[in-house]
């Protein structure tokens, strides 16, 4: 099926989502917010619990706000009233991981992610539906809206909150979504121009920032679309209220464009670096915009897109552009005003020398992609020098992306997680400890050597006194997607040197009388075989427990191997291939 067929049938899919969800809930009640579930964060670090009711509150907001902005029907426009009603009378719009109760007395009109989200989205629905929500209601949406968010903000001055020049997604979404409900609610004049350049140079000056000229998010895929959507959406308003100024004709602005279409591989899988996940679900409406914005913007294949009920927040932005974008690139692609969809590159190289990725694209879906970086990226992983391998839509060697947000997660014992720490990568564990978080520890060189070939030297990641030189060479055949990864660290003779290797897949070690090492990692459609010379040690294979993001307990495998010295250096070569799988 030609991919303009499929993103026709997912924009009626869509519309039938809509339409089945808001009947199932049409006779439901939403669940209420206890102080108890609230107080849950602070107390035991779980933020779940509560997360589970609020979020389930916004699937009524944004689904009966759908439903009454394609329909317009009264009795979707009946329940969406109360709806609004209930979201206007909450205590506080803000996540409880997001409030600080005991440093802020006004933590109540805390202004984080959602509250923002939660303030924008009832005014694009007072500005969508004026003429059909009582006068009740939106008086209801102004009074809150303006409470909450717009009077606090107005009457701050710059930067009023830490967001406010953040590098990451945090700038975006609430920037964002706070110049979008400005644009809908103040009246024009000197001073909603003021407000919108604050919002601009908020933007600008920081967020953009914290990209490199590669376009890349650090943060990871879903922060990008996280970030990068509302980001867009207040774009592309603020062109429609002001045409003199476009954002979206930035340079830099279309380079990030493009970042999505370098992260996704075949059966949807993605890179996971940072808090990542492996398995993505795009946005297609967002994709859409940028595809009548930009040349060359290539879709995953839209049976990877997110649906109607995809996303657990029910972020307002992206339900709505996932129908509005769409039916308007569809319409235009039909009239000939942009092309039509363009598929994925199947192969070739992304060297991105600002944030330090190669992702390497073989032949038969294989794929690799190594970094270089620092220990102090957003949402930071101690990976440096670590890589991820793909075939077939199996990750044979994973990075596990993020795990389960909690308390601990987000606090000075990060990096006793497992996904977090160094044993939880693809990279050598030197000295008997992981690598260290902060800026200093990185790389000091990721350089292409030719077209299938990398050299990440990053010594500098390991706080060992006695380590001078770690360097890794990672060679990629992309006929066969076989590839080689040679390590070469310098370091005293009494340092121990582990290799360590991270997979999902079972995994079994055989040992050969000629002193080759071999392991075998067991995909479904594909075994990878690892060759090595004679370790220094057995190896083992180690069930680590994982939490994941969606705080399911898993086991991973780690595999590791000691090397030996030849007095101050320590080599190990190994040889990756595939096989096919034992019938």
């Amino acid at each position: 099926m030609k991919m303009l067929d499929k993103i026709k049938n997912y924009a009626e899919h869509y519309e039938n989502e809509v339409r089945d969800i808001s009947n199932q809930l049409r006779d439901e009640m939403m669940p209420e917010l206890s102080r108890e579930l609230f107080d849950e964060y602070e107390i035991t670090g779980n933020r779940l619990r509560y997360e589970e009711g609020y979020f389930k509150r916004r699937e009524f907001l944004s689904t009966f706000g759908l439903a009454s902005v394609i329909w317009h029907k009264k009795e979707d426009i009946e329940k969406l009233e109360y709806v609004i009603k209930g979201i206007c009378s909450e205590e506080c719009w803000a996540l409880s991981a997001h409030v600080k109760r005991l440093e802020n007395p006004n933590w109540r009109m805390t202004i984080d992610l959602t509250a923002s989200e939660t303030g924008h989205t009832l005014a694009h629905l007072y500005m969508l539906l004026k003429d059909e929500l009582s006068e009740e209601t939106k008086e209801c949406i102004r009074k809150e809206v303006f409470r909450r968010i717009l009077t606090p903000f107005m009457s701050a001055k710059a930067p009023a909150y830490w967001w406010e020049d953040a590098t990451n997604n945090w700038n975006a979404v609430c920037c964002g979504n706070i110049g979008s409900t400005a644009i809908y609610l103040l009246e024009d004049g000197p001073e909603k121009d003021a407000f919108l350049e604050r919002i601009r140079y908020a933007i600008e000056t920081y967020y953009l920032a914290g990209f490199g000229e590669d376009g890349v998010c650090e943060e990871g895929l879903g922060y990008w679309v996280y970030g990068f959507m509302n980001m867009v959406v207040f774009a592309m308003d603020q062109r429609l209220y002001n045409p003199t100024y476009d954002m979206m004709a930035l340079k830099k602005v279309e380079k990030i464009a493009h970042f999505q279409e370098m992260c996704y591989f075949s059966h949807g899988r993605t890179i996971s670096f940072s808090d990542g996940s492996s398995n993505g679900e795009y946005p297609i409406g967002l994709t859409c915009c940028l595809a009548n914005l930009y040349k060359d913007i290539r879709f995953p294949d839209p049976i990877y897109a997110r649906g109607f009920s995809g996303d657990r927040c029910w972020n307002w932005n992206e339900l709505y552009t996932g129908w509005y974008w769409t039916k308007n690139y569809l319409e235009d692609v039909e009239k000939k005003i942009v092309e039509e969809p363009k598929p994925l590159l199947e192969e070739g190289t992304d060297f991105l020398k600002d944030a330090q990725w190669c992702i390497l694209r073989g032949k038969d879906n294989t794929a690799l992609v190594a970094k270089g970086g620092n220990n102090d990226e957003p949402h930071n992983h101690n990976d440096v020098g670590s890589f991820l391998y793909l075939a077939d839509g199996e990750a044979l060697l994973e990075d596990l992306g993020s795990g389960e947000y909690t308390k601990k997660y987000f606090s000075d014992e990060r990096y006793e997680i497992f996904c977090t720490r160094g044993k939880g990568h693809n990279m050598p564990i030197i000295g008997g400890v992981d690598q260290k978080a902060g800026s200093k520890y990185r790389a000091d060189a990721f350089e292409r050597k030719d077209e299938n070939t990398i050299l990440i030297s990053f010594a500098k990641a390991y706080d060992v006194s006695s380590v001078d030189t770690v360097l890794r060479e990672i060679s990629f055949e992309k006929e066969t997607g076989s590839f080689t990864v040679r390590d070469h660290v310098v370091c005293d003779a009494d340092v121990p040197v582990f290799e360590n290797l991270v997979t999902r897949y079972p995994v079994t070690v055989h040992t050969g009388q000629d002193h080759k090492n071999k392991v075998v990692i067991h995909g479904e459609r594909h075994k990878l075989v690892i060759e090595f010379g004679e370790a220094a040690g057995a190896v083992l294979v180690t069930k680590e427990p994982h939490v994941n993001h969606e705080a399911q307990d898993e086991l991973v495998n780690r595999i590791s191997w000691e090397v030996l010295h030849n007095e101050q250096n320590v080599d190990c070569k190994m040889y990756f291939y595939l096989e096919q799988p034992d019938k």
